[in-house]
């Protein structure tokens, strides 16, 4: 899922609504998909918040190869820890 950091809102919306529909959601109706639409935005904002000093390291040239192995590992304690505060 691209996500275009300058495009238009309608065109965004228009974009999110394509992909949603596509998905099988054609039961939504417009409040849902205009609600579902914000939270998406909300998410993408997050993201891009979350992700922004290590996209500032990289452009710096602070950068070193990714460690999946290490990174699944890391997924896998969040997800485990996760289920035991349930």
């Amino acid at each position: 899922m691209s996500v275009g950091v300058s495009e238009s809102p309608i065109h965004a919306f228009y974009q999110f609504l394509g992909r949603r529909l596509d998905g099988g959601d054609a039961d939504l109706t417009p409040e849902q998909s205009v609600h579902e639409f914000r939270l998406y935005q909300e998410e993408v904002a997050r993201f891009l918040r979350e992700t922004e000093p290590a996209a500032a390291q990289s452009r710096c040239g602070d950068t070193r190869p990714l460690d999946v192995d290490a990174v699944m590992r890391r997924v896998q304690q969040r997800l485990q820890q996760q289920a035991e505060d349930r």
